[in-house]
């Protein structure tokens, strides 16, 4: 793999990690007036354009084919938990601790990889994932004040990207990622469609500048799901994993900046145990996937 090419696979991601950022903003500008209901879905209603075009341009007629229907309507099912934990957890708590506990879902996947994976996970991860843990009840810092539903909902969220995470390692063993992420965003704009007719109450039509701020939610979502699926073409994974984790710092000053939130102590201990537990365990994946493939 050349530079030029490892250094776009790093500027796909740096994108990706900026997109992150920008629409966990978006969702927390929007919760003072708009309800959840409203948010999500005009979220999936104007992420669709671009992964429609984008999925007709790679794979044309067939940009709807699924071969792993089974595993796929599994992704949907974590994917519409994740992101409405994710919504909800960042619409109450501040964006830098959200984004930290959401980031955590690596601690999660390895927690998991031994039942669904069948893989074996060492002393070394185990030690990272009881560090992580740890770093996630410092996050929630309960000492400070009772733990709210918002922590717990976007822990809540980790768990169901972890799923999510794990599920899309068995589809992209047979089906095209831009597929996935197109039909995924399709079903996720009928379900909250059917949401509206059900709970008409919830539903409120946005302003103006609430409207042009859910333009901007969808299309940087669709984004951000394209730009972090490209970077794995042109970077190692263990690159692209580790540069996501700039997120955190980047939420946290951005959630200073525009909402004037100030993380305490005990939760500034907990995002960097939580991120530096999850950077060791990729790191660790990496290594131990290299070794393997010297192995052979």
């Amino acid at each position: 793999m050349t530079l030029s090419v490892q250094i776009k696979g790093v500027l796909l991601t740096l994108a990706a990690v900026c997109f992150g950022v920008i629409t966990g903003g978006i969702v927390k500008m929007l919760s003072g007036d708009l309800t959840l209901l409203s948010t999500l879905f005009f979220r999936y209603l104007f992420s669709l354009p671009i992964l429609g075009l984008v999925a007709w341009q790679a794979r044309g007629r067939d940009m709807l084919h699924i071969t792993q229907r089974r595993t796929m309507a599994i992704r949907v099912m974590f994917g519409l938990a994740g992101i409405t934990f994710w919504f909800l957890s960042v619409r109450n708590i501040p964006l830098g601790q959200a984004t930290a506990l959401f980031q955590s879902s690596v601690l999660f996947i390895t927690l998991a990889s031994p039942l669904l994976l069948a893989e074996k996970v060492g002393i070394y991860r185990t030690m990272a994932v009881i560090a992580g843990l740890l770093g996630i009840v410092l996050l929630t810092d309960p000492f400070s004040q009772a733990v709210t539903p918002a922590v717990l909902f976007a822990v809540f969220g980790a768990m169901a990207s972890a799923g999510l995470a794990i599920t899309l390692r068995k589809l992209g063993k047979g089906d095209q990622p831009v597929t996935v992420a197109f039909v995924y965003n399709s079903i996720g704009f009928l379900v909250f469609s059917l949401m509206v007719l059900i709970l008409p109450g919830q539903f409120v039509l946005p302003s103006l500048n609430e409207l042009l701020m859910l333009v901007a939610l969808g299309m940087f979502s669709s984004l951000l799901q394209l730009c972090f699926t490209t970077a794995y073409r042109y970077s190692e994974a263990v690159v692209v994993a580790s540069l996501r984790y700039l997120q955190v710092p980047m939420a946290a000053i951005f959630g200073f900046l525009l909402f004037s939130e100030v993380p305490t102590a005990i939760q500034l201990c907990g995002m960097v145990v939580v991120v530096s537990s999850c950077m060791f365990i990729i790191w660790r994946e990496f290594t131990i996937s290299r070794q393997r493939a010297i192995d052979k």
